[in-house]
C-alpha cells in the first residue's frame, strides 16, 4: 500500500514504491514547480541509489535542474533549497520506518513549508495529470555537491540560542550513535565544532540499521554500554534521516524521545520566552515547561509540515514533535536532531548539573502505546469513542483526543504506516497503563 500524505508518498520498495512511481512523482513536482531548481538527498538505505536515480531522471525529464547534496540529513535539505536558492527539494528517505521502506518527502525552504494544499494537488497530478516532459536539448542539469554538511554546521553555530563557547569551554565527553544512517558524517561533525571530546557508536554508512531504526530505549543499550565506559557527559541518537534525537544521560540511561523536546525547550524558553507549538501527541511536560514561563502553549494535527505552519501562524520560539525532534523557526521550518544536540548542550553548559538531574527537575508523564493494524471500520470506531467520551474535552482535528485532569488518550491513524497508533499519558506509570487499557476498550479492540 502506497501511503501519502502530509509526510511525503512511502511504501515498501518492490511492492508499493518502485522506480516508475517514484520518477513520476519527481516528475509531476517539477511540472507544478514550473521549471527552477530543486534539492535532493538520500539516507543511507539500501534503496536509496536506485530511488534517487529515478527522482533525478523524472525532474530532468521536466526541464528542472538537481542539485544533488548526496547522503544528507533530511533537515539539511530545506537549508540547501536556500543556500542554492531553488525552488524546493526532495528528501528520500523513509525515516524510521524498516529498511525495506523508502519514501519521498516534499520540502519547502528554510523560511517556508509547502502547504498540505499542494501536496494533495501534487499527488492526485501525480495520478493523472499531463506531465511536461521536454525535449532532448530542454531537459535539466544535475550538479553534485558535498559542501552542504559545512553550511549546515554553521548555520547552527550562529544561532543566538547556541551558545557555543560556553559548549568549547566545558568540552563536555559525547557519545553519539548515528545507528548508519544519515547523520553518520553530520553528526559527528557538528559536535566536533562545538568542541566536544566524541565517541563514535555506528557512525559509518551502514544500509541495514543494525540498532533499528528507531531511536528508542530498546534499541539503545549498546549506546548507554558506551557511555558508561567513557564516562560521558551525555550520549546521543539519531534516526536514518538525522530528524529524530533521543538522549541517553550519563548514567547510561535512555531518557526517551519525549524529553528531547523537553529539555530543548526549557533551554530556548530560559533565554527567549516566547510561544511554544507541538502536536497533539506530544506530552503535556512541554506545555508545562511553557506555562512555567508564563508563555502560551499550542497543539497543530501530527506532522512536522503542520506543526511548522503552526508555529508560524503563532510566531512560536520553539516547537516540534515528541518523537524527538525539534524545531526553531530561526533555522528552518522542521524538525532537526543536529539542532537538538547544540540546544541540549548549550544547556548543559549552563547548568553545574548532570543532564540526569536536569531531566529530573522538570514535569514528568508517562506513556503507554500501541499499534494496532488500522480496521477497515476505524472512523465508526473513533465515533464510538467519542460517546464515551462525548462529556470530557475532546479534540477531533486528527484521530481522536481525550483530556483528564491527571492525562490524556489519543488514537489516530498513522501517517506514514497502515497502522492505528493508540496513545495514553499520565502522572503515573499505573494510570498511563489504565488509560490505554480503557482506551482499547472504548475503540472496540
Amino acid at each position: 500500500m502506497l501511503l501519502r500524505s502530509v509526510s511525503g508518498m512511502r511504501g515498501i520498495v518492490g511492492k508499493d514504491l518502485t522506480p516508475e512511481i517514484a520518477l513520476r512523482h519527481a516528475a509531476a513536482f517539477g511540472t507544478l514547480l514550473k521549471g527552477g531548481r530543486v534539492v535532493v538527498s538520500s539516507d543511507t538505505r539500501p534503496t536509496g541509489p536506485m530511488i534517487l536515480r529515478a527522482v533525478i531522471a523524472g525532474l530532468q525529464s521536466v526541464g528542472t535542474d538537481v542539485i544533488d547534496i548526496g547522503v544528507a540529513p533530511t533537515p539539511t535539505v530545506p537549508l540547501a533549497v536556500t543556500h542554492f536558492k531553488a525552488k524546493a527539494g526532495i528528501a528520500i528517505t523513509a525515516s524510521h520506518n524498516p529498511v525495506e521502506w523508502n519514501a519521498l518527502k516534499f520540502i519547502g525552504s528554510a523560511k517556508s513549508v509547502l502547504q498540505p494544499e499542494f501536496l494533495d494537488k501534487l499527488y492526485k497530478f501525480a495520478d493523472s495529470g499531463t506531465l511536461n516532459f521536454q525535449p532532448w536539448d530542454r531537459l535539466g542539469s544535475v550538479v553534485q555537491t558535498d559542501e552542504m554538511i559545512n553550511v549546515h554546521v554553521r548555520r547552527i553555530l550562529d544561532l543566538a540560542l547556541v551558545d557555543a563557547r560556553a559548549v568549547r569551554r566545558r568540552r563536555p565527553k559525547v557519545v553519539i550513535d548515528a545507528g548508519g544512517g544519515a547523520a553518520f558524517r553530520y553528526g559527528p561533525a557538528i559536535l566536533e565544532a562545538l568542541g566536544c571530546r566524541v565517541t563514535k557508536v555506528h557512525c559509518e554508512h551502514l544500509p541495514k540499521f543494525p540498532r533499528g531504526t528507531e531511536p528508542i530505549p530498546k534499541n539503545l543499550k549498546e549506546l548507554g554500554r558506551v557511555v558508561r565506559r567513557v564516562r560521558a557527559d551525555i550520549g546521543f541518537a539519531t534516526d536514518p534521516d538525522s530528524d529524530r534525537l533521543a538522549i541517553v544521560d550519563e548514567t547510561g540511561r535512555p531518557i526517551g524521545e519525549e524529553r528531547t523536546l523537553v529539555l530543548a525547550t526549557y533551554w530556548a524558553l530560559s533565554r527567549n520566552p516566547g510561544p511554544v507549538v507541538t502536536n497533539l501527541a506530544t506530552s503535556q511536560a512541554v506545555m508545562d515547561v511553557a506555562s512555567g514561563f508564563g508563555v502560551s502553549g499550542y497543539t497543530s494535527k501530527v506532522g512536522e509540515l503542520n506543526v511548522g505552519e503552526m508555529m508560524r501562524k503563532r510566531r512560536a520560539v520553539i516547537g516540534g514533535e515528541g518523537n524527538g525532534g525539534v524545531i526553531l523557526p530561526e533555522l528552518h521550518p522542521g524538525r532537526d536532531a543536529l539542532l537538538g544536540m547544540a540546544l541540549i548542550l548549550s544547556l548543559l553548559a549552563h547548568s553545574r548539573e548532570p543532564v540526569s538531574a536536569i531531566n529530573d527537575r522538570l514535569p514528568m508523564y508517562h506513556f503507554a502505546k500501541k499499534t494496532l493494524p488500522k480496521p477497515a471500520d476505524w472512523k465508526r470506531r473513533l465515533e464510538r469513542m467519542k460517546r464515551r467520551y462525548i462529556k470530557e474535552h475532546y479534540d477531533d482535528r486528527d484521530g481522536l483526543k481525550v483530556g483528564f485532569p491527571d492525562g490524556w488518550i489519543l488514537a489516530r491513524g498513522s501517517n506514514t504506516e497502515p497502522i492505528m497508533r493508540i496513545t495514553a499519558e499520565g502522572k503515573t506509570p499505573a494510570r498511563a497503563r489504565q488509560l490505554l487499557i480503557e482506551l482499547e476498550d472504548a475503540l472496540g479492540f
